[in-house]
């Protein structure tokens, strides 16, 4: 029997006989006859015997027409008779197909067909290959896969592992033995080899149980090498590995259904990597944190206020503000009208599953609260061991929409992260189905459709755009996270000049903003008359590099710097704090700076009460409203007040 493409195995989906009927629509015959699949017909034409799918009619024998089957030719052979009752798996030559094709006994015929579960199917069908093609690759920005670490030497993620943690528990309770997966032995590490999934106890009698989030990585920003099987969505973005699961080995896995040692994740470990993320999103540009994981019961509204299953919101908000989208897993409990938490949290990117026929995965959470559907059955990627294998789930289906955040931030540097999920929902295909006793429409994303151009267009991408979220900063979040909060910086180096003098103004000169731009460890506040000061040179206290970190992080952050002020550099930011107007905007950009500067700094966390119970987030975000609304000067001058007063001295 010819094999008619080249391909490496037999999926591993658990629906292959839908899949194959989806890919073969049979073309109809008369009225009596079966519908005979016309790629089969064209096969067996061309002198090729094909291994087919024979379904009976109700009410017919199977064993009478696999009788008629084996005895219309000696080339033919009745593979499988026994696994179905509505269908059995034979190969067919011409004259087999001849004799079955006028059989009224037969429903169908289609071809049944070898199908490699493949990355290469996923990113085609969602139009990424095609966009990866005409130079829109994700770079320039990073992708954080909060899961259970990486293989970190793996050929697929060469040269594109900007940095590495662990959050994992460690707890003595007989009924838990909890042991962390961090290779330290210890709750917490960070830095290279964090989040190394080929540590000891990640394997079980010599298999890794920590392959998961290797395949999640490989789906959202692998790079072809060697036998890799494809591209992954984004295959030139950054990747931030956090580790986040922890090895129980006690009583707890039997309680849970599985047997020991089984491997789960601690919300309080999640909380910790998403602030962990946060306060290190501003160097690597972080777009994205994919999280693939969930549990328990359905959520058929969102659940941001429910105490059991809302501790994440916080972390979720905060970082969407900032341009930051988590990407969270729907589920795999085969919910039709809902999803597992933390996908319940109204500003995660909740993702459900789909097929390579778009057709729902059954065994997918859905419904109302879901964003996006996208490929999720019998994905091929990335595992431990520089190998690739298949996995099914939601969870293969969120890395696809968090690589196509990174080459959608590419393709359009000066959108917002909902501007950008709003364009990826605009641009997706229609998923209908029922959920709960109505119809429900989610869209599938298609990153070729959402990119800036049209098909027969032929665009010419920068090549490194500048990722700059322009969010505003909103009141939502009330939790006082420990990893605080920094936005991402210009892909591209700051220009940045200090003046020698106040008068002087000289050609801007490029000042990289460091490596690790994370916020500062100041404890008192500085008055804008101070920050000004800094910023001259010779006069402060702070380097140019530090500088360069804190004005990105206020201009990332920010919906005034740069949109409505130049305060880019330190010559224009100097500028800005030491202004000689009185003019009610000219007095709260001073303020305002000095507030984001004051923050960067690392004087107040976002929850930080600066006066009663009115937080720094709080604070912030009037002011911007007021600035970049229609406030009246009275309204602009109290808000400059409030700041200068509360904030900034």
């Amino acid at each position: 029997m010819r094999l008619r493409s080249l391909l490496a195995s037999v999926s591993m989906l658990a629906t292959t006989m839908t899949g194959a009927l989806a890919a073969a629509s049979p073309a109809q015959a008369a009225a009596d006859d079966p519908a005979v699949a016309k790629s089969l017909a064209a096969e067996v034409k061309s002198g090729h015997k094909v291994r087919a799918i024979i379904e009976i009619k109700g009410g017919e024998s199977l064993a009478a027409v696999a009788d008629t089957t084996e005895k219309a030719s000696s080339k033919t052979k009745v593979i499988d008779r026994t696994s179905s009752k509505e269908f059995l798996v034979a190969s067919l030559d011409q004259a087999t197909l001849d004799k079955l094709k006028t059989d009224d006994r037969i429903k169908s015929i289609y071809e049944d067909e070898l199908s490699a579960p493949s990355l290469d199917v996923s990113t085609k069908l969602i139009g990424s290959d095609w966009a990866n093609k005409t130079g829109w690759t994700g770079k320039g920005s990073t992708v954080a896969i909060v899961d259970t670490g990486i293989d970190r030497d793996h050929p697929f993620f060469a040269g594109r592992i900007v940095n590495e943690a662990c959050f994992s528990t460690v707890d003595n309770d007989p009924a838990l033995q909890a042991e962390s997966l961090c290779p330290n032995g210890l709750p917490v590490q960070t830095g290279p080899g964090s989040a190394d999934a080929k540590t000891a106890k990640c394997l079980v009698q010599g298999a890794n149980k920590c392959a998961h989030g290797t395949h999640v990585a490989g789906i959202a920003a692998g790079k072809k090498a060697g036998n890799a099987p494809s591209d992954g969505v984004a295959p030139e973005a950054g990747i931030l590995p956090v580790q986040v699961f922890t090895r129980f080995n006690g009583p707890i896995c039997s309680e849970l259904g599985t047997s020991a040692p089984c491997f789960l994740s601690y919300t309080s470990d999640q909380k910790l990597a998403l602030q962990y993320v946060d306060s290190v999103h501003a160097a690597y540009k972080v777009v994205a944190a994919n999280l693939s994981l969930g549990g328990g019961p359905k959520q058929t509204k969102p659940c941001d206020d429910d105490p059991d299953y809302g501790a994440l919101r916080d972390e979720i908000v905060w970082l969407q503000q900032f341009g930051v989208a988590t990407v969270v897993a729907s589920g795999n409990n085969g919910f039709t009208d809902g999803v597992s938490s933390p996908a319940c949290i109204s500003r995660a990117v909740a993702v459900g599953a789909t097929d390579d026929n778009d057709a729902v995965a059954s065994f997918g959470n859905r419904g109302p609260l879901l964003d996006f559907f996208a490929p999720g059955m019998g994905i091929n990627s990335s595992v431990p061991g520089n190998g690739y294998g298949s996995m099914n789930g939601t969870s293969m289906a969120a890395p696809h929409v968090a690589g196509a955040l990174a080459v959608m931030r590419q393709a359009y540097p000066n959108l917002s992260m909902d501007q950008l999920l709003d364009k990826l929902k605009a641009t997706g295909k229609n998923i209908t189905y029922t959920s709960g006793g109505t119809s429900v429409t989610t869209k599938r994303i298609d990153v070729a459709r959402a990119m800036p151009w049209t098909p027969d267009a032929t665009p010419t991408p920068t090549p490194t755009p500048t990722a700059t979220p322009t969010v505003t900063p909103t009141v939502t979040p009330t939790g006082t996270p420990t990893a605080t909060k920094s936005p991402s910086p210009t892909a591209a180096p700051t220009p940045s000049t200090r003046p020698t003098d106040p008068g002087t103004d000289t050609e801007p000169v490029p000042v990289p903003t460091p490596d690790d731009c994370t916020r500062g460890k100041g404890t008192k506040p500085l008055s804008a008359k101070a920050w000004a000061k800094e910023m001259l040179r010779g006069k402060g206290s702070l380097s140019d590099q530090t500088l360069s970190c804190y004005l990105a992080i206020a201009q990332n952050g920010s919906k005034v710097f740069p949109e409505l002020t130049d305060a880019t550099t330190l010559s224009t930011a100097y500028k800005a704090l030491a202004t000689k107007s009185k003019a009610a905007k000219a007095l709260l950009d001073r303020e305002l700076l000095a507030a984001w500067l004051n923050y960067a700094h690392g004087v107040y966390n976002g929850s930080a009460k600066v006066s009663g119970k009115t937080t720094l987030k709080q604070a912030i975000a009037a002011a911007e409203r007021h600035r970049t609304g229609r406030a009246s000067a009275a309204q602009l001058k109290k808000a400059a007040v409030f700041l200068y007063g509360h904030v900034n001295k």
